[in-house]
C-alpha cells in the first residue's frame, strides 16, 4: 500500500469517526471494515478512544465575565434616539502618542502569546504519555473495547492449530501459543490488535470469569518492553515481559497476583526445559 492510500484510509476512518460520510461512502467504509480485519481493528480503537477521551477529559467551564460579555455580544442592539444621533467631538490623538500605544499594546500582546505558547508546550510535555504508557494505554482501550462489545476474539477456538494460521494470515508476526491448561488458565481464541500500524497477534486466555489478552510485538518496537512489575491503567492490571525476538503485553482485569502467575508460566512455557525463562 502506498503513502498516498495510507493517507486516503486515515482520512475515511477519522471521517467515519466524526460522523462526515455519508449514505454511500458509509456502504464502502463497512465493506472495507468486513473484508480487512486490520481496518477495523484500527476503526475500534480509535473509537474506544474517543470514547475514554470523552468519559475522561476535563472539560472547563468559560469564566462567568466571559460568558456575560458574548451574552452581551448577542444581544440585540437597542435603536439610538435620533436626539443622539449627533456624532460627539472626537477626541484627537496625536500622532505621535498614537503610534506610541500602537507599538507598547503590540508589545504587550507578543509577549502574552509568547508565555501563552510556553505554557501551552509544557503542560503538552507533561500530558504526553511515554511511548511505554502510549502501548499500554492503547492495549487496554483494546481490551475494554472488546468486553464492552462482548467480541473478545475474531477467531474463537481453544486449538492452537485453528488459532495460530488464523492470525498468521492477518498478522505480521508469528504467534507463540503456550498451552497453559494444565496451569487453570485455557485459549478461547485470538484477535489482531493494531499497535503503530503493525497489526499484532493477540491471545485470549480465560481464568474462571476473567479473560487475558496478551498481544505480542515486535522486541523493536518503542514501548513494547516494560519493567516486569505489574501496572495498573485505567483500572486494569498490565504485565510486560520479553525474549530474544518479541515483547508481549498481557491485559486484564484478573487479580494482579494471577496476571503474574500468568505472565511467569507463559514465559516458562516458552524457554526449553532446564533455561531459566527471561525477565
Amino acid at each position: 500500500m502506498t503513502d498516498r492510500d495510507m493517507n486516503e484510509r486515515l482520512l475515511r476512518l477519522n471521517a467515519a469517526l466524526d460522523g462526515e460520510l455519508d449514505a454511500m461512502a458509509s456502504l464502502r467504509f463497512e465493506r472495507e471494515m468486513r473484508d480487512d480485519p486490520a481496518f477495523a481493528a484500527e476503526y475500534r480503537r480509535l473509537a474506544a478512544l474517543r470514547d475514554a477521551v470523552r468519559r475522561h477529559a476535563p472539560r472547563e467551564a468559560a469564566p462567568p465575565a466571559l460568558a456575560d460579555r458574548i451574552a452581551a455580544l448577542a444581544a440585540p442592539t437597542p435603536p439610538v434616539p435620533a436626539s443622539q444621533t449627533a456624532a460627539a467631538p472626537e477626541t484627537v490623538v496625536p500622532f505621535r502618542r498614537r503610534a506610541w500605544l500602537d507599538r507598547r499594546a503590540l508589545a504587550v500582546a507578543a509577549s502574552f502569546a509568547i508565555l501563552g505558547f510556553a505554557v501551552g508546550a509544557g503542560l503538552t510535555s507533561l500530558r504526553s504519555p511515554s511511548a511505554a504508557d502510549a502501548v499500554a494505554q492503547r492495549l487496554v482501550a483494546d481490551f475494554a473495547r472488546a468486553e464492552i462489545a462482548g467480541q473478545p476474539f475474531d477467531v474463537a477456538s481453544s486449538d492452537r492449530h485453528t488459532v495460530k494460521p488464523w492470525l498468521a494470515a492477518h498478522a505480521t508476526i508469528s504467534a507463540q501459543i503456550a498451552d497453559l491448561a494444565q496451569e487453570g488458565f485455557t485459549l478461547e481464541g485470538g484477535r489482531i490488535a493494531v499497535v503503530d500500524r503493525v497489526p499484532a497477534p493477540t491471545l485470549v486466555y480465560r481464568k474462571r470469569e476473567h479473560l487475558i489478552a496478551v498481544t505480542e510485538l515486535p522486541a523493536t518496537m518503542a514501548g513494547s518492553r516494560g519493567a516486569g512489575a505489574i501496572e495498573t491503567v485505567d483500572g486494569f492490571h498490565v504485565a510486560r515481559w520479553s525474549d530474544a525476538n518479541l515483547s508481549y503485553v498481557a491485559v486484564s482485569d484478573i487479580d494482579e497476583n494471577e496476571l503474574a502467575a500468568f505472565a511467569e508460566a507463559f514465559r516458562a512455557a516458552q524457554k526449553p526445559a532446564g533455561e531459566s525463562p527471561a525477565r
